[in-house]
Order: structure tokens, then C-alpha cells, then sequence
């Protein structure tokens, strides 16, 4: 999926899903399914999109959130204790660092669900790239005349069509949206972009 696309699923849904980390699908490694957040202050995520090439799409949260549901920041440890790591089957808890293997820029937090999901809580904010960008409307069980846009109290109504509207995480979170001149994000309140 794109990461436009992506979005749009995990906003429509509510949910996210879990796949296991780069490098813990690893042979002798755990497997485990994780959601992967990485922690940044908002200055570094310049560098992360500027020069890593991370693209601006996801959402936001804090590590309170993260820890509320079993989540922690992983260990950046060389291979030979990675491969501990992996042995005792937590390799979704580790990093390899090598010459090979540097990702200490992105200090990643990870969830581990053996389920491979899990509804969304606490969203500080939805970073996008691009301002014209929409979700796909959402069906929201409120029926309206046709013609008019009129509410009416059921379908029963011979002209009446489901309403439409933008997901609630949408509707009801700030947005940033990455102004590349800028090297920074322009922040709209919920509902700005609807």
C-alpha cells in the first residue's frame, strides 16, 4: 500500500495492524507482530523526511499512550547480543548495530501484538504530505434527502441516502502538514481540513 492509502485504512478502521519488525522475521527470531513508532521531537522529523527519506504519513501519539498497552523503547545492542535477544525470542525487542546496521537516529518504540492488531488510542495529531489530501467518506449511519441534504429520521424516506462524512479521527484530530520549503509542519485544528 502507499502511505496515503495506508493511512486511509488505519483511520477508516480505527485499527492498527501489526507485522513484524525489520530484521525480527530473522530465522531463530521471535516473529512477534509489533506496531513500530519511532520517537522524535518535532525538529528531528526534518531530518527523518529531509535526509532519511521517511515519507510524512501516520499519526502521532505520546509514550504514555505506547506504555499503556504494553509497549517500550527497543534495545540498540551490537549482533552478538542481538542474537541473545533473538534466542530467547524477543528479538522484536531489538536493534542490531553494526557498521551495517545503523538506526540509532530513529529510536523506535514497539507494541507487541501476538493478535496483529489493535484499536487506536490517544492521537496527538495525523501528519500528512500533502494539504489537498482527503480521506475516503465513511458511512455514518445518518440518512438525508437526496435533493436537499436534509436529515430524515430513517431510509425509509423515499429519497433518502446514507450520509457520508470524513472518519471521526479525522474529523476530530489536528493534522500537520508538511510544508517542504519550511522543513516543518503547518498545523491545522480538527475539523480545518474537512
Amino acid at each position: 500500500m502507499t502511505p496515503q492509502a495506508r493511512l486511509d485504512t488505519i483511520l477508516r478502521d480505527e485499527t492498527f495492524r501489526a507485522f513484524a519488525p525489520f530484521g525480527a522475521a530473522d530465522p531463530g527470531s521471535s516473529g512477534m507482530p509489533c506496531l513500530c513508532f519511532s520517537e522524535c521531537p518535532t525538529g528531528h522529523l526534518d531530518h527523518l523526511i529531509t535526509l532519511r527519506g521517511f515519507t510524512p504519513w501516520g499519526l502521532v501519539t505520546i509514550q504514555e499512550v505506547v506504555n499503556s498497552i504494553g509497549g517500550g523503547s527497543v534495545a540498540y545492542v551490537p549482533s552478538d547480543v542481538h542474537k541473545a535477544f533473538q534466542k530467547a525470542g524477543l528479538g522484536h525487542w531489538a536493534v542490531r548495530t553494526a557498521a551495517d546496521s545503523t538506526w540509532l537516529y530513529e529510536r523506535e518504540w514497539r507494541v507487541p501484538l501476538p493478535d496483529g492488531g489493535a484499536g487506536i488510542k490517544g492521537v496527538k495529531a495525523i501528519p500528512i504530505a500533502e494539504a489537498e489530501w482527503r480521506l475516503t467518506r465513511v458511512p455514518t449511519g445518518q440518512w438525508v434527502e437526496g435533493d436537499t441534504g436534509i436529515e430524515v429520521p430513517s431510509p425509509g424516506n423515499p429519497n433518502a441516502v446514507q450520509f457520508h462524512d470524513y472518519p471521526r479521527l479525522w474529523r476530530e484530530s489536528n493534522v500537520w502538514v508538511w510544508d517542504r520549503r519550511k522543513r516543518d509542519f503547518a498545523k491545522y485544528e480538527p475539523g480545518e481540513l474537512c
